[in-house]
């Protein structure tokens, strides 16, 4: 074999290994890209879910410290009116100095667990959305990587956060001075 045909060979040797390296790396980026995009997805639509659970946890817990309440009202009128019988003046008074039955308040401490709990628990999800995001945007909108993505038409994904209109207006303006946790009625 001629000097020309070894060289000949050699250019399409490395022509052939360079063009496997490359479509390997194609084939690289494009899965890596599919892997966060599926799992950005999916957080998404489990983000909806633990949204959804967390609000029926809450009003569920709630609706059995209104019942507790109710039924504690009913008790306290009833043990009343018992005492005050046939009207005679001072009976509440002998009312409020006798024992009175022991209130149960753990349902409205799990009440304020489940929600601290669940909240958090719901930050968390969001904050593991917007980690993906980071790195599917960090994949996308880097050299040689952005190229690939390009070509192939993969782009951003839209992220939902759910926030308050408090949130919203706070970073708007870029202040948050109602520092009132129980708001004064008028």
């Amino acid at each position: 074999m001629s000097k020309g045909g070894i060289v000949a060979l050699g250019i399409v040797g490395v022509l052939i290994v360079s063009s496997v390296m490359l479509i390997g790396y194609v084939i690289g980026v494009l899965n890596q890209e599919t892997a966060i995009r599926v799992t950005m997805e999916n957080k998404q639509k489990d983000n909806t879910s633990q949204f959804d659970n967390m609000w029926k946890k809450i009003a569920q817990v709630a609706q059995v410290t209104d019942a507790q309440k109710n039924a504690l009202m009913d008790i306290f009128n009833g043990y009343a009116k018992a005492r005050t019988g046939d009207g005679k003046s001072g009976s509440l008074a002998t009312w409020i100095t006798e024992s009175c039955p022991a209130v149960d308040t753990s349902t409205f401490n799990n009440l304020q667990n489940i929600i601290t709990g669940s909240r958090d628990a719901f930050t968390m999800r969001q904050t593991e959305l917007l980690d993906l995001n980071r790195e599917h945007e960090k994949l996308i909108r880097t050299i040689p990587a952005s190229i690939v993505c390009s070509i192939f038409g993969r782009k951003s994904i839209d992220v939902t956060i759910v926030t308050s209109s408090k949130t919203g207006e706070a970073f708007k303006t870029g202040k948050d001075d109602d520092v009132n946790v129980f708001p004064v009625k008028k």
